[in-house]
This record gives C-alpha cells, sequence and structure tokens, in this order.
C-alpha cells in the first residue's frame, strides 16, 4: 500500500505514555506522497497548505495574534462570563481550560512545522521537477516557516532568554517519522533555527522576485498585467520572501543578544539589510506606515508588511472578534479624559497625531458592552480591503536598530524616523541613564505598535519586563519567570520525565 500524505509526526510532547496517539496532519486530502510529490505542482501545493494552517485560529488567525498571547500580555479585559481569561492572565497555566488553550497552539505549530518536514523530505530527491529556480523557492521558504515556527515555540514555551540553562527543552523536527524526537537544549534549538534561516537566505537571494520587483509590481489588481502568470511567484508579501528571512533572523539574533554581544550586532545586521532593500527602479521595497495610510483605511499599515498571510475571509474574522459584539475590548473607567487604560499608551498630548491611536478605538454600542472600547486595526474598509495579517513589518526593524544602537546619538538618530513616520514627538532620551529611559520607551513601543499582533507578550519576556515603567500610571501586567515560560504539555512533560 502507498503511504498516504497524512504525515504522522510524533513528537515527545504529543504521545500519550504507552499510546500510539498520532497527530494527523493532512493538508492535501488524502493522496499518496509519490502522487503529491511527482510535480512542481504538487510542493508547491504542499507549501500552501502550510500557509493555510498557518492562518488557523488556534495560531496565527488567532491565539498568537490577537487572542490568547494579547490576553497573556493583559491587553484585553475579559468578558465577566468568562472564568477562564483571568487564569489566563495571572499565569495559572494549570487550569483545565488555559492549558488545553496552550497544548492547541503547541500541537498546531508542530503540524505546520510537519507540512514542510514533507516538503523537505521529498524535495532532493524530485529536484528534476523544478523549473525556473523554483526549487530554490520552495525549499528556502519551507525552511524558513519551519523556523519561524519553531522560533515561536522557543519565545513561549522556552526559557527565559537571559538564563536559559543547559538542560533539553523542546524538540526540533526536521523529519516526518514515526520515531520520536527527542528534546535537546536551548543553544543548540537555537542554532538549528539559525541553521534553517541561513539555508533559506542563500537559496533565495538569486532567484526571489522580491529582489527586483516592486510590491505594487508583484500585487497585481484587476485588469493590470501580472509580472508572472505563476501566482507562487506574485504576492510575494504573502510567502516567506527573502527580505522576510532577514527580518526574522534580526528578531531571532535579538532574543538570543543576552547570551552573546555578537547577536546584538547580527540583529543590527539584518535590520539593516531590510530597510536598505530596493527595486530595479532603486525605490525602497518597504516604507514605514504613516498618516495617509491611515487615513486611507489601512490600518495594519500594508507598506510595512515584510511577511503577511492572506486571508480572504478577515473582515468577518475582524467583526466577530472585535466587532461590537465580539469578546476583544478593554473597558473603560468612564474617566472624563477618554479611554483610561490606553491613557499608558497613549498620551492626551499624543492622540492628535499618533496613527496608532486616531480613531482606531471606538465604544461598543451593543448592549451589556457599552462600558468597553474596541480596536479597529483588523477591521475592513468596504472597498480594495487589505485581506493581511502582517506577521513581520518593517517598524520592528526600526525598533531593533534603536535598542542596539551603541551610543545615545545612533539610538536617536533612528527613533526620530521611528517617530515623525508614526507621528509621535520625539524626546531625547535621559541624559543621565539613556539606557534605561531608551529601555522604557522600547517596550511602550512594542506594546502600541503592535497591539493584536502577538509580540508584546514576547517582548516582556525578552525583557523581563517585572511591571511596566513607572511613567505608566495604571499598571495592568506584571511577569514573571513562572508566567514568562509556558509549560509544556503534559502529555510531552510525563513521556520525557522533564
Amino acid at each position: 500500500m502507498k503511504k498516504l500524505v497524512t504525515y504522522i509526526l510524533l513528537i515527545s510532547g504529543l504521545l500519550f505514555t504507552g499510546c500510539s496517539k498520532w497527530l494527523d496532519v493532512q493538508p492535501q486530502g488524502e493522496t499518496t506522497e509519490g502522487e503529491l510529490f511527482k510535480t512542481q505542482k504538487g510542493f508547491r501545493d504542499a507549501l500552501t497548505g502550510a500557509y493555510i494552517r498557518m492562518k488557523g485560529s488556534d495560531i496565527y488567525g488567532g491565539s498568537l495574534m490577537w487572542g490568547t498571547i494579547e490576553y497573556m500580555a493583559c491587553n484585553w479585559d475579559a468578558n465577566p462570563n468568562n472564568t477562564a481569561v483571568p487564569q489566563l492572565k495571572a499565569g495559572n497555566y494549570g487550569d483545565a481550560t488555559v492549558r488545553g488553550w496552550m497544548d492547541n497552539i503547541y500541537e498546531d505549530l508542530y503540524k505546520v512545522i510537519a507540512d514542510v518536514d514533507g516538503i523537505l523530505d521529498n524535495i532532493e530527491d524530485k529536484k528534476s521537477v523544478f523549473t525556473d529556480g523554483n526549487y530554490a523557492v520552495v525549499k528556502g521558504e519551507s525552511l524558513a516557516l519551519r523556523a519561524f515556527c519553531h522560533f515561536d515555540a522557543l519565545r513561549l514555551f522556552g526559557p527565559m532568554p537571559a538564563n536559559p540553562g543547559t538542560t533539553l527543552i523542546l524538540p526540533y523536527v526536521k523529519t516526518v517519522t514515526k520515531d520520536i524526537h527527542e528534546p535537546i537544549s536551548y543553544q543548540e534549538f537555537a542554532q538549528s533555527i539559525l541553521s534553517d534561516l541561513d539555508q533559506a537566505e542563500a537559496l533565495l537571494k538569486d532567484v526571489d522576485p522580491i529582489l527586483k520587483y516592486s510590491i505594487t509590481e508583484l500585487n497585481p489588481v484587476a485588469n493590470s498585467q501580472a509580472i508572472f502568470s505563476d501566482d507562487n511567484l506574485n504576492y510575494r508579501q504573502v510567502r516567506m520572501n527573502y527580505y522576510a528571512v532577514l527580518a526574522l533572523k534580526a528578531r531571532v539574533y535579538l532574543w538570543l543578544a543576552s547570551q552573546d554581544s555578537a547577536n546584538k550586532l547580527n540583529a543590527v545586521k539584518y535590520a539593516k539589510m531590510v530597510i536598505a532593500g530596493v527595486d530595479h527602479n532603486g525605490a525602497t521595497t518597504f516604507r514605514l506606515g504613516k498618516e495617509t495610510d491611515r487615513a486611507a483605511e489601512d490600518y495594519t499599515m500594508s507598506p510595512e508588511h515584510i511577511m503577511a498571510l492572506s486571508v480572504y475571509n478577515l473582515q468577518s474574522i475582524a467583526n466577530s472578534n472585535f466587532g461590537d459584539g465580539g469578546s476583544l475590548m478593554r473597558y473603560d473607567f468612564a474617566i472624563t479624559d477618554g479611554f483610561y487604560y490606553l491613557n499608558n499608551l497613549f498620551p492626551v498630548a499624543e492622540r492628535t497625531s499618533d496613527i496608532r491611536w486616531k480613531q482606531m478605538w471606538n465604544y461598543k454600542t451593543s448592549e451589556g458592552n457599552t462600558n468597553y472600547v474596541m480596536y479597529k486595526k483588523f477591521i475592513q474598509k468596504s472597498t480594495n480591503p487589505i485581506l493581511q495579517v502582517p506577521l513581520l513589518r518593517l517598524s520592528e526593524m526600526y525598533l531593533i536598530l534603536t535598542e542596539c544602537a551603541e551610543t545615545k546619538t545612533e539610538a536617536e538618530t533612528v527613533y526620530t524616523t521611528f517617530c515623525s513616520s508614526k507621528g509621535i514627538p520625539f524626546s531625547a532620551f535621559a541624559a543621565g541613564d539613556w539606557i534605561s529611559d531608551r529601555r522604557n520607551k522600547i517596550i511602550r513601543e512594542y506594546a502600541r505598535e503592535f497591539y493584536a499582533e502577538g509580540q508584546s507578550f514576547f517582548t516582556y519576556k525578552r525583557l523581563n519586563v517585572t511591571t511596566l515603567p513607572a511613567s505608566w500610571t495604571y499598571t495592568y501586567f506584571t511577569g514573571t519567570p513562572a508566567k514568562y515560560v509556558v509549560p509544556k504539555p503534559l502529555r510531552e512533560i510525563n513521556y520525557n520525565n522533564k
């Protein structure tokens, strides 16, 4: 019997002791592996399946974007009828419901990994079926997606980056097999991520269309001539393109910077490479979002999108989560100067110009919700909606450069550019302890820049934030290692006696 492309992934974290409980990963339906990987199209279909899975509600279509991970950062208030969310916000990972949410995240991250591992297991033997650089594109994207999902598993379930220790932490899964994938050390896990990204960078650097054509040219609209007849080579912003690999490397190296100062230099190197990217006309590939984008109701700042997921039904998803009856909201204490809980992020003096604030927050009007405020970032305009969920944005590269700058002047130069684009007044870092002042400003910028994009909690963990800066007059978040290091699924802990 031919092997079905129902990839069986047995990892240490997803096996009941004494049982053969398998994760059934079936992105392409019941087709044989041999049939799927006979053609270039088959490999592409399998890769498309991985991107589709990433849009699932338990990871980047919900929990790791605007859902669970944002509750963990205390960016949302719980509906009074939801008893599990307060447990989540408090870091009570022993709560049965919370435990289930975390296990689902873990499982789905590794399912995406299984999808791309199926491609990588077969692609070398079938290299001859590819044409026009597509072997490098498919393999490069697959390696980068594998690194992306493993890195988020590390950020959520791994140890504190400043003191990771030498114990075995998580499995880095590189093959589709019935064998158990044992956990490895933090250091080996991090090197595996970087190895995959190094390979992806080398594969994509000479073939990715985003290195030649502009985003506009690669995103043909109705009745316009596409650069390629093949949409796998158009719309590179919604694929793990060359610049997305560089941006992810900058993010990873920043996470590892507390262990080795050379990692900070690498974070700077790759962030600068993304910012400096140009097309064949010499125009920058990406630009920071600005007021004209907000005025055009491009609230996610699509010119900044280095890599995003294409979500055709984003409007309905946004309405159900953020809309008048949606559960994602903040409570208003009826303070006369506005949304009290957001004053910490958006001072009144900046609100007339800050594009992260202006017309981005509305009171809900449905019965029982009138004291709550909704966020409009993913609410779509009626014509020409931008149905993308950003996973990597240019603004993060500017924040990385600001944070890693060696001198006060260098840091302020980059931060000035960021502030100008976002419509906020630049204020110099404190003359005394400018490094601490920079840290506090960076924390605030990550919180307000990436609200509902899943980055606040990871920033707090990376910087080991115990409480938010004292200048935030209403402290609604506290952090501890017990809260930051989410336990692996109980099945994994039991199996490995870890």
